[in-house]
């Protein structure tokens, strides 16, 4: 049961990533190791996108737009939400430091600076951090040819 388990979360992982990679690559909005992480918290591995026809990849996002047709939209779709995100009194989104930045601690760091609206938790920093470092998600983050 534990090897079913290990392979499932694997799976999910690798789907998720391939396209937060070929986002990065494209776009440089957010880097894949924390839209991994953010994917894995918010799903529980997964667990909770069950239905494959309608994906929930992102529940906590407060702007409403949660279902998605594949992962591919889920995750460009997450990021756009990132690009553009404000308060209704702000002039500009709150993620001109996430934007680009090629260091996950900073990058989680400043999502937490800009209140990020998926989760009001204090602890929810260390928990990217521990999920990126424990499961090696930047090594998504580096730049090479090709996905693996």
């Amino acid at each position: 049961m534990q090897i079913e388990q290990r392979k499932e979360k694997q799976d999910f992982v690798h789907q998720v990533a391939k396209s937060a990679v070929e986002d990065w690559r494209g776009r440089k909005i957010c880097l894949p190791s924390l839209v991994i992480a953010i994917a894995v918290e918010g799903t529980d591995w997964g667990k909770s996108v069950q239905n494959m026809e309608e994906i929930v990849l992102f529940p906590r996002r407060h702007d409403g737009i949660r279902r998605h047709k594949t992962i591919c939209h889920a995750v460009r779709s997450h990021n756009n939400y990132l690009a553009i995100w404000r308060e209704d009194n702000q002039e500009g989104p709150n993620w001109e430091n996430l934007i680009g930045q090629k260091h996950y601690i900073l990058a989680v760091q400043y999502l937490q600076e800009a209140e990020y609206p998926y989760s009001p938790s204090k602890n929810y920093e260390s928990k990217l951090i521990e999920l990126i470092e424990g499961y090696e998600f930047y090594k998504y983050d580096e730049e090479k040819d090709g996905f693996t």
